[in-house]
């Protein structure tokens, strides 16, 4: 659950709340025979002045008892609150005898009985145990959050490495798959080597000139697309088509991301002459549609590299997602474009 945009752990919560009213309902007992039985006057301006100090010391003993179970317990339990909680109730009754005595021996006369103090500090003690429990309960929160936004930046910069890592993959991939081209031309068509090498330059040069970016403009995505697929040409002929169908060309996408999907079409599905795989590219609103029909190859090697480095790049970065949907006929992959920067 989130609270004013902080996720809120509703078990802990309901706990301290439970032990809030445990507490109030032992204030609420000794208050009752301080009245009844006591000899408090709540007219004198010493007995508030004794209040609103020995309050001060219970925020004190709250802030010691939590450094020095902090130093014991590092996990971030209930347990640990409540450790905190009672330790309070002690140190403070330990701090609370001396201030005790001191205003006393300041501002009265009277024989210090140190039983009768105890109890009477035992009894303030639990007055204040609204102090205790929201001191101690707004640490115990404080830490719980910091934790939280710890481990979520830990695992924002781990998956930032992994979709680094899966960068560096597709280097190679890219390079080795168009040099896999390159030799199979020159086993069957030499003599169209030289202007797949001129295209091959072109694809690679956007590769490294945009690879980089976090982003470039749909039109030079597309643009570059059509030179990758005049590559693709040369090596399967028309096995394999592109239908596109793009009205609006504005926003932005990751650089190659059109460029993976068409590969990975290719991969996974067979195409002939006779009866061409075709690759449909639209545009719905702020989301690029590939799909194309299934007509898997018999048997592919497929380590789902290009499509985790799609999910994370727009995950991290962007917070939205890339959608991969495989029904008995189609595979359709759903791109969002980023319209402002």
């Amino acid at each position: 659950m989130k609270f004013f945009n902080q996720k809120i752990n509703l078990k802990q919560v309901f706990i301290v709340i439970a032990l809030l009213l445990m507490g109030n309902s032992l204030k609420i007992f000794v208050l009752y025979k301080l009245r009844t039985e006591g000899d408090i006057d709540f007219y004198d301006y010493f007995d508030h002045f004794s209040v609103l100090l020995f309050s001060l010391v219970s925020v004190i003993s709250v802030l010691i008892s939590w450094n020095l179970i902090n130093k014991i317990d590092t996990s971030n339990t209930i347990l640990k609150f409540i450790k905190v909680y009672v330790l309070s109730f002690v140190i403070f009754n330990s701090i609370g005898l001396i201030v005790d005595y001191m205003l006393l021996a300041a501002f009265s006369s009277q024989e210090y009985d140190v039983m009768r103090r105890f109890i009477n500090t035992l009894s303030v003690a639990f007055i204040l145990v609204d102090v205790f429990a929201l001191t101690s309960a707004f640490l115990y929160f404080r830490q719980s959050q910091k934790t939280a936004l710890e481990l979520e930046h830990t695992e924002k910069e781990k998956a930032i490495l992994k979709s680094q890592m899966l960068q560096k993959n597709l280097e190679p991939h890219f390079l080795f798959n168009n040099l896999s081209v390159l030799s199979g031309l020159a086993r069957k068509q030499p003599e169209q080597i030289e202007s797949f090498i001129d295209d091959f330059s072109d694809v690679y040069r956007y590769y490294l000139k945009h690879g980089k970016k976090q982003l470039v403009e749909l039109k030079d995505e597309l643009s570059f697309l059509k030179n990758y697929m005049n590559l693709m040409k040369k090596r399967f002929g028309n096995a394999y088509q592109i239908e596109s169908d793009f009205n609006n060309t504005e926003g932005f996408i990751i650089p190659c991301s059109l460029q993976l999907c068409i590969e990975n079409a290719i991969k996974h599905n067979k195409g002939s002459e006779e009866n061409s795989l075709l690759i449909l590219l639209l545009r719905k609103k702020d989301t690029i549609v590939i799909k194309n029909k299934l007509n898997k190859v018999d048997f592919t090697f497929g380590t789902g590299t290009g499509n985790d480095y799609l999910k994370r790049q727009y995950e991290l970065n962007f917070n939205k997602e890339v959608v991969f949907t495989e029904t008995e006929t189609e595979f359709i992959v759903e791109i969002p474009l980023i319209t402002e920067i």
